[in-house]
């Protein structure tokens, strides 16, 4: 299983570059060296397939001749663990990059063949020249099936923040998050070596970009909900390097996915598509070497490696490459026409762009800025979330605010008086809203101003089921308006699945904002028989004590929990001790309520049972995970196959549209 293991990733190497060669060779006309070149990228991915089932398989049966098996599986550690060890570790996480990067070349290869002959060898390249990187990081300095120099009895074992569900299925979604954008990447410098003048290569690549931004936010989300019920310190984002590392690609996806609007449309942007692309791309791959470069710290990051001055040179290499390209096609990627005036569509997806771009650069530098001290003045620096929260924070606002307004706006030119009508009914409810909260205390200015924000775009977003309701009344009289907007949707759902998304933004933020801006903490002394009151409520000590278990012992206590009196529910916070990791393990206990959650953390005791537990209380948070779900439900109906061909059409000629719905075609297919 070794062998068959590392042979097939040495094989891979060797297919991949034999792929690139015959592919760049038969770029010119179809030949039988071309369907060479799409053998070899089968080839490449059979046998990336054959060496993950074969670390799956050391894995599952505890081969602890390999290095990766002792280091992170151990006997006790339950089966489902033991094989997502898998990605829980530097080489394996790489080859699961790998092995993506193969499966995805191979999809491109064989559902286009035949297809777009300008474009897929040169988009094949690309592909597999990232991949023969990966593959030679993994046999030059991170080989998955490096062997040990004593065969131990028992493995380490996976770290214990691991062995829990979400972080069993948040790294793979990142990671298809990440990967995917490799193929309109490729698309884009398949477009530029073949001096392309059309837009062929965004319609080739619509569908990976839907499908890596899917993926990337239920990989944030994850990953977020993940650190908020594991991590203990009650909240579900420090701007950890590493959490920044993956923010700053759906940053510039994001702008990206609202930028080809205008060129499909009106043929605006073109140059400034293909630097959004490169530049997505180059941050997914600079997410990766943060993670492996030891440069930073972050509970997230593997250990310092040799590989660090690998992946600077692919990421220098490559975006040189690219920006040469994009300057050498300078004539071909000129615009169709330049912006006319500022009050349009095209106004506000430019201002979105520069604002998706300038929160990328602070976050940028904030997660840079102490790596950059050290190495130009010697001097250990640390960024905290105040610098982030003080830069991002106006950044963000304005997004909000111009994703409210700018589905109002009409290409070219727009209408003060129709923008004015179309705003009355949600600028009139926000500001109701607003008043309502400082009513009932809310004095934060910025607080203030992203709720009103976030109120005026979901109330935006709300009005566009209304008026596909009205336009489907005004062709089926007599029909109610409920059935009416039901109908509309389903029929126009691609449309609308953006429309949800950007209701479920709107929503996210609102969670975010309560529960960031008036989170509460008490710490709470408790022992049996003496309960503690803090603010309106009051917990009591039911019972505290200790059970073995299985590779550890754990501490637990039962604490009831009472609201003005009544009782709110029982939880019970651990502290787990593993006895194969030095550190003990936090599990909190969250009672969760419409109004807020109770997140209550065991912090310490004593010998005659007096327990100490922090207890926060984090308002409106339950509205941040209902608006991610509804965020990942309009992108997945956005991306589904629309019932007839004229849905788009018709959609455009009813009603504003919003940003990502003009981004899908009616193509019935991942093409």
């Amino acid at each position: 299983m070794i062998e068959l293991g590392y042979y097939s990733l040495v094989l891979c190497w060797v297919m991949t570059l034999f792929g690139i060669v015959a592919l760049w060779l038969s770029r010119h006309q179809t030949s039988t060296l071309r369907q060479t070149g799409y053998r070899a990228v089968t080839a490449s991915f059979l046998l990336l397939t054959a060496a993950s089932l074969a670390l799956l398989g050391l894995l599952a049966t505890h081969d602890f001749r390999v290095q990766y098996v002792a280091a992170y599986t151990s006997l006790d550690l339950p089966m489902v663990y033991v094989l997502t060890a898998f990605w829980g570790g530097q080489s394996g996480s790489l080859l699961l990059w790998t092995f993506l990067l193969g499966l995805f070349s191979f999809l491109v290869v064989v559902r286009t063949r035949g297809e777009r002959e300008q474009l897929i060898p040169y988009a094949a390249v690309v592909i597999l020249v990232a991949q023969h990187f990966f593959l030679s990081v993994m046999l030059y300095a991170a080989n998955p099936f490096a062997a040990v120099d004593v065969v131990p009895a028992d493995g380490r074992g996976l770290n214990p923040l691991l062995q829990n569900f979400f972080m069993v299925i948040h790294p793979p979604f990142l990671y298809l998050g990440y990967v995917a954008y490799t193929v309109p990447f490729a698309y884009a410098i398949a477009a530029l070596i073949a001096g392309r003048r059309d837009s062929e290569w965004l319609r080739a690549s619509r569908p990976w970009t839907l499908l890596s931004w899917v993926f990337l936010t239920a990989g944030i989300l994850l990953g977020a909900y993940w650190a908020y019920i594991e991590l203990g310190w009650g909240g579900y984002w420090a701007w950890d390097p590493v959490e920044n590392a993956s923010l700053m690609p759906w940053l510039v996806g994001t702008a990206f996915l609202h930028s080809v609007i205008a060129e499909e449309r009106q043929g605006l942007f073109r140059r400034w598509n293909f630097a959004l692309i490169i530049l997505t791309f180059e941050l997914c791959i600079f997410g990766t070497f943060l993670t492996r470069s030891g440069i930073v710290t972050s509970v997230h990051a593997f250990a310092d490696s040799q590989m660090k001055n690998l992946f600077l040179a692919f990421m220098i290499s490559t975006a040189l490459i690219s920006i040469g390209l994009l300057v050498y096609r300078a004539a071909i990627t000129r615009p169709a026409r330049n912006i006319s005036t500022v009050l349009s569509k095209e106004s506000a997806l430019l201002a979105v762009n520069l604002l998706f771009l300038a929160l990328t650069l602070a976050v940028f530098w904030g997660t840079m800025y102490p790596a950059f001290s050290e190495l130009l003045k010697g001097e250990k620096v640390s960024i905290t979330g105040d610098f982030f929260n003080r830069v991002t924070w106006p950044l963000a606002l304005a997004v909000i605010a111009l994703a409210a307004v700018a589905p109002l706006l009409s290409w070219r030119a727009s209408s003060p008086t129709s923008l004015r009508k179309g705003l009355t009914w949600p600028l009139v409810v926000s500001v109701l809203f607003g008043t309502s909260l400082f009513a009932l205390g809310a004095r934060e200015p910025i607080a203030i101003a992203f709720f009103l924000a976030c109120c005026l775009m979901a109330v935006s977003m709300l009005l566009e089921f209304v008026r596909g309701g009205r336009s489907r009344q005004s062709t089926a009289p007599g029909q109610a308006l409920l059935p009416a907007m039901v109908s509309h949707t389903v029929e126009h759902r691609r449309r609308y699945g953006a429309v949800t998304t950007h209701l479920g933004i709107a929503l996210t933020f609102i969670g975010i904002l309560a529960s960031s801006t008036y989170t509460r903490e008490y710490d709470v002394t408790l022992k049996q028989g003496k309960p503690a009151s803090f603010a309106e409520f009051r917990a009591e000590l039911v019972e505290f004590r200790e059970r073995p278990e299985i590779g550890k012992d754990v501490v637990f206590a039962r604490i009831r929990c009472y609201k003005d009196g009544r009782l709110i529910g029982e939880t019970q916070p651990e502290k787990h001790f593993h006895r194969k990791f030095e550190q003990p393990q936090t599990e909190v206990a969250i009672l969760p309520r419409l109004k807020e959650d109770v997140y209550v953390v065991l912090m310490g005791w004593e010998q005659d049972g007096t327990v100490f537990a922090r207890v926060n209380i984090n308002p409106g948070i339950w509205l941040l995970w209902l608006g991610g779900l509804i965020i990942l439900a309009g992108g997945l109906i956005v991306m589904l196959p629309a019932r007839r061909q004229a849905a788009t059409a018709d959609a455009r000629q009813t009603s504003p549209v919003s940003f990502e719905a003009e981004i899908v075609t009616q193509s019935s297919k991942l093409e």
